[in-house]
């Protein structure tokens, strides 16, 4: 998948667990912290591309990018369950280094940043490559599974950008709709 489709895919999903599992009141410091964390967690794993959006968004990050590009392989630890672990492991101490007066749901936060990464995985998974989730063994998983392997998602090719990311930008401006009474409390008191 691409960028663009791991950020909206990633955003909807940890967007749509906060809404859901968060009850509606004024923690408008928790949802930055979902919303901004989301959006980078969805970019992570590909972190190993000097072209990645990522990489974008960071001062210096190309020149980053160009530096790491030739030491790691696209689609290795960083799309594996060790990949997650260690991310999870990293999101957990970052957000538990926070201070208890800026009113952070550390719990809430937690879970929909590693649900932002875990989407990225996902959506990869329905690509044609697939993702080498045991790594350090290599051999690439995807959805569906062999012999159905046939109709997976080739990247950034017509199905990805006419029909699944506006489904996917559909579904979570309709979130968005749905639960405004909730954000307008969440945000504003």
């Amino acid at each position: 998948m691409t960028g663009k489709t791991h950020r909206v895919v990633g955003l909807a999903g940890a967007t749509t667990y906060f809404l859901c599992a968060f009850p509606a009141e004024y923690s408008p410091a928790t949802f930055g912290v979902v919303l901004v964390g989301a959006y980078f967690a969805s970019l992570i794993p590909d972190l190993d591309r000097s072209t990645a959006d990522f990489w974008e968004n960071l001062p210096m990050g190309k020149t980053v990018g160009k530096i790491v590009d030739p030491l790691i392989k696209h689609r290795n630890i960083s799309h594996s369950l060790l990949g997650t672990l260690i991310f999870v492991l990293a999101t957990f101490l970052i957000l538990n280094s926070f201070p208890d007066y800026w009113g952070i749901n550390k719990d809430i936060a937690f879970i929909s940043i590693s649900l932002a990464y875990i989407s990225h995985l996902l959506a990869d998974m329905f690509t044609v490559d697939g993702i080498p989730l045991f790594y350090p063994i290599k051999r690439p998983f995807g959805l569906p599974p062999k012999p159905f392997d046939g109709v997976r998602i080739y990247t950034g090719k017509w199905f990805e950008n006419l029909i699944l990311f506006p489904l996917i930008d559909i579904y979570f401006v309709a979130i968005i709709i749905i639960k405004w009474q909730d954000i307008k409390t969440i945000i504003f008191k």
